[in-house]
């Protein structure tokens, strides 16, 4: 009996580390297959991060930075400059980028931290799997990474080696022809200004996603993350400052507290918060495609303030001369957009059904509309570019349907800023 048990014991251990030699080869030895996306672009900003010499700005963020900033601009307006745009994906979270560039901060350095004004970004959360999408053929980034959240990969590395072995078997990378791809951007690390010229939202703004200035919005544990971070980089002779990100005025619901929020910064953040925090709450007219992101025009305003903002900390009394550019016509508030809208009223009439299709004319789907159908197991998009139907962060709530899309857009659905929160509930199929 414990010779059989012994047998037994030696094969689940042989049949364990048989299976982490399989994961560890999927997902290291086969060809990088993320290198395309939109996180592929990561090890692009790790790079110039640590070869930019000289004297250097560089903005920190989420994807509301990337968006946000023009660093070309900024260098032809602080010529003592070197810029490195490393602002990247809320899904991923504003710790990767924090500690990612920790080591490649400099004397002289000026970083401007700039999250978006949203729990997810003023939080220490952090993504494993799109962690290891971005170090896909660079792993050489790990290194940078803390403890904590190298454990945290861990357990997605599975998934992610069986994800980038199924890319392998089917001949075919992640589908990169949207916004949401690493062509997007430039050498910089900003958003390319022909991929955004104008507000593409329905209604010019992102209902399901308001923007609020209260002190819930940011966490004690990020506080302190962030007053950590600006302790280290300050020991080597770089200064830090933290920065609004641009966010659409008429998504704001409390603009009133905008300055009791900007005290409370002053407060619990032991590095400076610089520039009129209302200067950051900006017309419609100036974002893309959600609350935080600017299209090129916006990008260049949100800019030139910033630059003033460094002048004013760096006591710098000359003026900023450039010309800036026209506010874009504003061609969201058409009454026809709203019948483009889906909303809880409109699945109220299926909420006994098992599925629901969703056209391909709906352009925005509003949260909660499905949680009135108990029955519900699938919900069918006709839509081929996720970019073209915005979603927010609370869709499937109260339900456990399914979302089917067509099958050549699954991994654009799944990569998609708005709809990646809901990747593990997409599939692909195909349409009659």
């Amino acid at each position: 009996m414990k010779k059989t048990t012994e047998i037994i014991i030696s094969i689940a251990c042989a049949v364990f580390f048989a299976e982490q030699i399989f994961f560890l080869i999927c997902g290291c030895a086969l060809p990088e297959q993320f290198g395309d996306t939109f996180m592929g672009e990561l090890k692009y900003k790790y790079e110039r991060l640590e070869q930019t010499e000289g004297k250097r700005i560089i903005f920190i963020g989420g994807s509301g930075t990337a968006f946000g900033y023009d660093c070309e601009l900024t260098e032809n307006l602080l010529k003592e400059y070197q810029t490195v745009n490393f602002g990247m994906y809320a899904g991923l979270g504003i710790r990767a980028v924090l500690d990612l560039s920790e080591d490649f901060i400099r004397n002289e350095d000026i970083v401007i931290v700039s999250p978006e004004q949203d729990p997810q970004t003023l939080s220490c959360y952090f993504n494993g799997t799109y962690m290891w999408q971005a170090a896909d053929g660079a792993f050489y980034m790990l290194k940078g990474l803390k403890r904590n959240s190298l454990e945290q990969m861990l357990g997605t590395f599975p998934g992610f080696a069986l994800e980038k072995l199924n890319h392998v078997i089917g001949g075919k990378q992640p589908e990169t022809d949207s916004v949401y791809c690493r062509k997007s951007f430039n050498e910089y690390g900003d958003i390319k200004d022909e991929i955004c010229l104008g507000n593409v939202m329905p209604e010019g703004f992102d209902p399901d996603h308001p923007v609020k200035f209260k002190k819930e919005m940011i966490q004690e544990e990020f506080i302190c993350y962030l007053n950590s971070y600006a302790e280290k980089i300050e020991k080597k002779g770089s200064r830090i400052w933290y920065r609004f990100c641009p966010s659409n005025r008429s998504a704001v619901e409390n603009e009133e507290n905008v300055e009791e929020y900007y005290r409370y910064l002053q407060k619990v953040l032991e590095f400076p918060v610089i520039g009129n925090p209302h200067n950051s709450i900006m017309d419609e007219e100036w974002f893309f495609d959600t609350n935080f992101h600017l299209n090129s025009s916006g990008k260049k305003v949100n800019t030139v303030q910033a630059v003033k903002d460094i002048k004013a900390m760096l006591g710098d009394p000359s003026s900023v001369k450039t010309d800036l550019p026209e506010k874009p016509e504003n061609r969201s508030r058409d009454p026809e957009m709203k019948k483009q809208i889906w909303t809880k009223e409109k699945s109220s009439v299926y909420q006994d059904q098992e599925e629901i299709v969703i056209p391909k004319e709906i352009t925005r789907i509003q949260d909660y509309s499905f949680e009135s159908c108990k029955e519900l197991k699938r919900i069918i998009i006709k839509q081929k570019d996720p970019s073209a139907c915005m979603v927010g962060q609370h869709l499937l709530d109260g339900t456990n349907a399914q979302i089917f899309v067509p099958k050549e857009a699954a991994d654009r659905y799944r990569l998609n800023y708005s709809w990646s929160v809901y990747a593990d509930r997409i599939q692909g199929m195909e349409y009659p």
